[in-house]
């Protein structure tokens, strides 16, 4: 039932977690409960058994589904062409049913050779040498048309080259209109190697074997199709098969479907034109709007208002970056030397649009254009460059995944005949071209009539939206709900987990009056992204402890080094010691930092190629001015723009940056040496997310409510009010007061706080931070503490800041109190689907293999390669549940209706772990979908034990509940738990308790675990929640704390960080489950304890002691 409450929302979004929190607010927004908080714990979207690689799930059940599609199409593909040679009345039969293994290629050089007079004969010829040829067709350009293969005049190069090979090798002459089975026919067949890389006869590896070893493989390049259907030709030619059935044959010998484009039907619709998708990306029309629809936010300061650009102006602007093709990008700063302003009076270069697209640090440019007008593929940028827009349109559609090539219109047959004549290597790397990828807003028609309108009647967006198309004035492109995949398997895990809690706190509240989003940098990345990332730190921290201990070395200093400190160091190094503003020499110690370009209000623009170092004399002359306002009149020598632009062209180069960097950087400081105006203030936008994702995600909450503030900012933000507001330094969590990574309910605790979070207290907070850096930049660290006393510009933010330092003094003791009374859960999807990667481990190993007639333990049995074979086994009239069938010479049995007498072999594992029989090999399961608890009655007291259900034993169950499916006897999971088990399955004693799956939560008393967790409840006290973490063996169970993590564990005992980070707590299930007194827990979105449920979904349950 919903009770209408006034609250606010926080999300933390992380690289492997999501905190969420709802805060109920009185009348006069100050927290008076926690409604939610909860902090979910997910996988990044990684695939559990290529963590290391940081490998996705969708990417190799992406690589699964192509395989399975690659083999599904030619066994498609086959069967089209035997119902064919079934129809010409060919005789058809397995190539198993000829003594030969070279039999078909003999056949294939026989139909060339001569005319076959007997009908039955030529027809069996005529199917062996068509499916051989079918079997291995060789490559041909996906962009070349079956139908070009009809007339085939001339051999591929990479048949020259194999003719030419083994006309060396063998010293004989080879007519250079022979087919690809006369070609082979050359060598020795049995002796010489067909195709595969190169082997020695030796070893079968050709690394350091001698020379005369070695033997080439007879087809040493790749054969193209054009070769077979010459052959094909040839061979239709010799027996006197007309033209009608030849190219029938052609056509379902090389038969071929292209995958692309197959999911355009899924593509959404233009919501001005419903009948046409949405736009490409790359295209040209959404490239071209989306340079005019930033430039429509651009605006020039003159005095006290910011003014549009003018008609000329943008036209000029919007052919300076439509055309642009450079290998440099184009900064802001170009921009204004193009409108002929100071950087500084150029305003909106961060605004968004109405569509959610945002400039960033950089203009937009035509990046399509310039991709293949610079690529690498000489013959690409030279086609792209000599053909009309038309043809380039069509390329980049033929070139996506996401579209059918249309090769029917003229534009399109320019780009067939393109790619028809690039060879395969070239093709390739056309396949590895990045283009901008995604779909805009709108389709092409709509984007062609917006930039337009923009253009031509100087409008922005929202005006161009309103006069072409009559919208209201709060109308916004429709957007997909929160939950939708972008593709992204991180990003996907938090927008489903978000959308899901909304919509319970929805349901339980009403709408919020307010949705506040933190997010990191690599929040919203991939896991790959993220290591990426985070080498980068790594690679730049050793080097920043490395430039210290040289400080040291070098300058005698005691202690740490602050980063201010580094900062100035490098300054003076790359200055060759001089001031940077009248060349005087400095040193470390009689030096100070300077900011080149002030910000208008308070803080200033705290980046690298703002800063540098100068002497003090300067420094004070200067003062809180622009250097280039206050070079002109200040009359010290040497101090000047041109002789300061002179000075960096001697700067040395940081060992950091790489030649390009550094000089862009030294443009980027010339730059701000000529400015005559101060940097824009800084306010909201300055300290927003500027994350595509973090973007398209608040986009979608204001969709779903449009009456709710929705704000997004960074983990910086966070941080800062987690400081200011004193939660860092009172709150208490499990590891002390502070914020501490190892309890993991620090998330939730993120996400209420940054739900109280205010426009004008962030930009509050981040001007603090960054007058704080400003002081330790400029005064070396000294007591002077102005950043603290600060608490806004105006009485305004004043206000705001003390509304919300009562704020957070009242969540203070609510947060308290939730983490005491254990209120804030931390929760973990359940993975419940019969699909969860791989079945069995990759490597295949052999079986063993007896006879049928010798002695076979029980445990020998047990390790039947088939179930049918174990059946038969145990079935049979002399077996023993003990001492299972001795030996008897006279014994047989049946296996699936094949008799089986005494002297075959019989196929066995070799090892005692559960496995499958896999391509005449075996493979250890390694997939367990769940587990099933029961207790089984003893002569003092009952036993527990655990029953592991291997997914491989669930495949057949699919549609079905996975978790009452009764499992035979000779499944791989009733054969491999405890023998006292199995027998009190069959007699019917086993009491089923309940089934849990990894991730699950228990709730038990920790003094039943080992000794090993002694010495983290001693240092934490009662851990009562735990984590189901494996099952490695049909006795033990793996468990690990739900509420510490091993992130923060680097200061703890190695005992405790054994149990964090190593292989947790492995505990007997016997032991666990005899205490008593065990609850499984399972919670719904909003972190509650789940009793009931009408939806069937998984319901918590509890062990009462016996």
């Amino acid at each position: 039932m919903q009770v209408q409450k006034r609250y606010t929302v926080g999300l933390d979004v992380g690289s492997y977690s999501l905190g969420m929190a709802a805060i109920e607010l009185n009348e006069n927004g100050n927290p008076v409960s926690i409604l939610s908080a909860v902090s979910h714990i997910h996988d990044a979207g990684l695939d559990p058994d290529q963590v290391k690689n940081a490998t996705t799930r969708l990417a190799q059940s992406g690589l699964m589904r192509r395989t399975r599609r690659l083999y599904r199409e030619r066994r498609r593909r086959s069967r089209k062409l035997h119902e064919f040679l079934v129809e010409q009345q060919w005789k058809t039969l397995p190539f198993e049913s000829y003594a030969d293994p070279y039999h078909p290629w003999r056949v294939r050089t026989m139909l060339v050779d001569s005319y076959v007079e007997d009908d039955v004969e030529r027809g069996e010829l005529l199917s062996i040498a068509l499916r051989h040829i079918f079997n291995h067709r060789g490559w041909r350009n996906p962009y070349t048309r079956v139908q070009s293969l009809y007339n085939v005049a001339e051999p591929s190069e990479n048949f020259e080259q194999i003719r030419n090979d083994l006309e060396g090798r063998y010293g004989v002459p080879i007519d250079r209109d022979i087919t690809v089975a006369q070609l082979v026919s050359v060598a020795e067949f049995g002796k010489d190697r067909l195709r595969g890389a190169v082997k020695s006869k030796k070893n079968g590896n050709a690394k350091g074997a001698p020379e005369n070893e070695v033997k080439e493989a007879v087809l040493s390049h790749r054969l193209q199709q054009s070769d077979n259907a010459r052959e094909i030709c040839r061979i239709c030619q010799v027996q006197r098969i007309d033209d009608d059935l030849y190219k029938k044959i052609i056509d379902l010998v090389f038969d071929a479907k292209s995958p692309k484009g197959a999911q355009q039907e899924r593509t959404g619709k233009d919501p001005f034109f419903p009948k046409e998708y949405r736009a490409l990306k790359a295209s040209d029309a959404f490239q071209r709007y989306r340079i005019a629809s930033i430039i429509g936010n651009l605006r020039i300061r003159e005095d006290d208002s910011n003014v549009p650009l003018d008609h000329d102006q943008r036209q000029q602007l919007f052919n300076f970056l439509v055309n642009h093709t450079g290998n440099n990008l184009p900064t802001w700063q170009d921009v204004a030397e193009e409108l002929g302003i100071d950087r500084g009076l150029l305003r909106g270069t961060a605004a968004v649009t109405e569509d959610g697209e945002r400039a960033n640090s950089r203009p937009p440019i035509h990046e399509t254009n310039r991709a293949l007008t610079n690529c690498k593929v000489k013959p690409l940028a030279s086609w792209w460059k000599s053909e009309d827009w038309p043809a380039r349109e069509a390329l980049v559609k033929a070139l996506s995944n996401a579209t059918k090539a249309d090769f029917a219109s003229p534009a399109g047959l320019k780009v067939e005949q393109f790619l028809r004549s690039v060879d395969d290597e070239l093709l390739t790397e056309i396949d590895k071209l990045k283009l901008p990828i995604g779909r805009a807003a709108y389709g092409e028609t709509t984007l062609i009539r917006l930039t337009n309108t923009m253009l031509e009647n100087d409008l922005d967006l929202r005006g161009a939206l309103e006069a072409e198309f009559n919208i209201p004035k709060n109308w916004s492109p429709p957007k997909p709900p929160i939950n939708e995949p972008v593709g992204n398997p991180a990003v996907d895990r938090v927008l489903r987990e978000a959308h899901r809690w909304i919509e319970a706190a929805v349901s339980q509240w009403g709408e919020p009056e307010s949705v506040v989003v933190e997010d990191t940098r690599a929040g919203f990345t991939s896991e790959a992204t993220r290591r990426e990332i985070e080498r980068g730190i790594e690679k730049r921290t050793k080097r920043n402890l490395a430039l210290a201990d040289q400080m040291r070395l070098e300058l005698g200093i005691d202690g740490p080094i602050r980063r201010s400190d580094l900062w100035r160091y490098q300054s003076i190094q790359r200055q060759n010691a001089q001031c940077a503003y009248c060349g005087n020499p400095i040193t470390f110690s009689a030096s100070e930092m300077d900011h080149i370009v002030p910000r208008a209000g308070a803080g200033s623009t705290n980046v690298r190629e703002n800063l540098v170092a100068t002497c003090a004399r300067c420094n004070r002359a200067k003062s809180n001015r622009p250097f280039a306002n206050w070079a002109r009149t200040c009359g010290i020598p040497g101090v000047s723009v041109d002789e300061a632009v002179e000075r960096t062209r001697h700067w040395v180069r940081d060992s950091a940056m790489k030649t390009g960097e550094f000089k862009q950087f030294v443009k980027d400081v010339t730059d701000r040496f000529r400015r005559t105006e101060y940097d824009a203030p800084l306010d909201a936008r300055s300290i927003e997310s500027v994350g595509w994702m973090s973007i398209e995600l608040r986009s979608r909450i204001m969709q779903r409510f449009p009456n709710a503030r929705v704000d997004l900012y960074t983990g910086k933000t966070t941080s800062q009010a987690r400081g200011a507001s004193g939660i860092t330094k009172h709150l208490e969590f499990i590891g002390g007061t502070g914020k501490s990574r190892l309890d993991r309910r620090h998330h939730a605790i993120d996400a209420a706080v940054i739900a109280m979070m205010r426009p004008y207290v962030a930009e509050t907070l981040a001007i603090r931070n960054n007058i704080k850096f400003g002081e330790f930049l400029e005064h070396g660290g000294s007591d002077n503490r102005r950043w603290k006393e600060f608490i806004g510009e105006d009485q305004a933010h004043r206000q705001s800041w003390q509304r919300w330092m009562q704020a957070m003094h009242a969540l203070l003791p609510l947060l308290q109190e939730a983490l005491d009374q254990d209120r804030i859960p931390v929760t973990r999807n359940l993975r419940l689907r019969l699909g969860n990667g791989a079945v069995h481990k990759a490597e295949i190993h052999s079986l063993e293999t007896v006879s049928l007639s010798t002695a076979l333990t029980v445990e020998q049995i047990d390790r039947a390669a088939t179930e049918a074979l174990w059946c038969a086994l145990t079935r049979h009239p002399d077996f023993d549940p003990k001492d299972g069938l001795s030996e008897d010479p006279q014994r047989q049995i049946t296996v699936n209706g094949k008799l089986i007498k005494s002297d075959d072999q019989i196929e066995l594992f070799p090892v005692q772990a559960a496995s499958i029989r896999v391509r005449g090999g075996y493979a250890q399961l390694e997939k367990i979908h769940h587990v099933r608890f029961y207790r089984v009655p003893g002569k003092v007291k009952p036993k527990y034990f655990m029953l592991r259900v291997f997914v491989h034993d669930l495949v057949n169950f699919g549609g079905r509940d996975l978790f009452s499916v009764e499992l035979a006897p000779q499944t791989q999971s009733v054969r491999h738990s405890r023998k006292i088990l199995r027998e009190a399955l069959v007699d019917g004693t086993a009491e089923y308790l309940g089934w849990v799956v990894t991730g699950d939560e228990l709730h038990l008393n920790p003094t039943v675990l080992p000794k090993s967790v002694t010495p983290l409840l001693e240092e934490f006290g009662h851990l009562h929640r735990w984590t189901i973490d494996g099952f490695p063996d049909e006795r033990r169970i793996r468990l690990r704390s739900r509420l510490l993590s091993g992130e923060g564990a680097e200061n703890l005992p190695e005992e405790c960080r054994k149990v964090l980070t190593g292989r947790g707590v492995l505990t007997s299930v016997n032991a666990l489950l005899a205490q008593g007194e065990l609850m499984v827990v399972r919670r719904d979105a909003l972190g509650r304890v789940r009793l009931g449920s009408r939806a069937n979904l998984p319901v918590s349950w509890r062990l009462d002691r016996q």
